[in-house]
């Protein structure tokens, strides 16, 4: 890559760039393509797999400008992993952008978002007709993922619940556990780094790093041990999980 496109300044400049065409693709999306597809479509179902479809799509394309344009460079470890139906996918949150990182490579996807984005002018039409599930009520937010995923669609879950605040993730939260105890589902692990670290929690977009990031992300299977039903031994597993889950992306990240 020439050095022009490695320059500070120049990445500050693509890096803006990259957020302004980001914002634009979501009301271009939202407000035109995935309304047409929705409404080309003979059932609600095939309306939100094809524009999850779209959104994936996108995000690819997204993914790979910022490469092109110098913002970033990237690997991924797994992929075929990620391409499974039906799974629950358990990733750390170092930076803003780890959702577009593995949508872009999950052509089924779905996530729990910020009730705010279904409002938000930018996003709230992806979200809708994505039917991403918005994190209410927390029962029936729970039985909403176990359906989407029993369905085939595979949900993204971040359990620190917001960007990890140092490079080790934050203390993980029991949801994702809990979710997998009603799916009883595929897991998959995917541990995400960026080097050096950019975009992370209390971070302007402008503050680029000095030289240019290299994000790595590294899918894996987890094999799950079953567990008995029943609320009385709800609880221990989840705890069990979680805190076998917050080790493996402790170890992965320090290797």
């Amino acid at each position: 890559m020439s050095d022009r496109r490695d320059c500070y300044y120049w990445r500050v400049a693509a890096t803006g760039l990259s957020f302004a065409l980001f914002g634009l693709g979501g009301i271009i999306l939202g407000y035109t393509l995935l309304p047409a597809v929705a409404l080309l479509s003979r059932s609600q179902a095939v309306a939100v797999r094809r524009c999850r479809w779209l959104i994936h799509q996108s995000f690819r394309l997204f993914v790979g400008f910022m490469r092109w344009i110098g913002v970033l460079t990237y690997d991924l470890q797994g992929e075929d992993i990620l391409e499974r139906e039906g799974q629950l996918i358990i990733a750390n949150h170092p930076t803003l952008i780890d959702v577009v990182f593995l949508i872009s490579r999950v052509p089924n996807a779905s996530c729990i978002v910020k009730s705010q984005l279904y409002e938000n002018v930018f996003t709230r039409g992806p979200v809708r007709l994505a039917n991403y599930i918005p994190n209410n009520s927390p029962h029936q937010l729970v039985e909403e993922c176990s359906a989407q995923i029993a369905a085939g669609a595979s949900l993204v879950v971040f359990p620190e619940g917001g960007r990890s605040a140092g490079i080790l993730p934050s203390r993980f939260k029991r949801g994702a556990a809990y979710l997998w105890l009603r799916a009883r589902c595929p897991v998959s692990l995917v541990t995400i780094s960026s080097i050096p670290p950019t975009l992370a929690k209390h971070e302007k977009w402008y503050q680029v790093p000095a030289v240019r990031p290299h994000f790595r992300l590294v899918a894996k299977d987890e094999t799950v041990a079953a567990s008995p039903d029943g609320e009385d031994y709800a609880s221990s597993t989840a705890r069990s999980l979680t805190r076998q889950w917050q080790d493996h992306f402790s170890k992965e990240i320090m290797i």
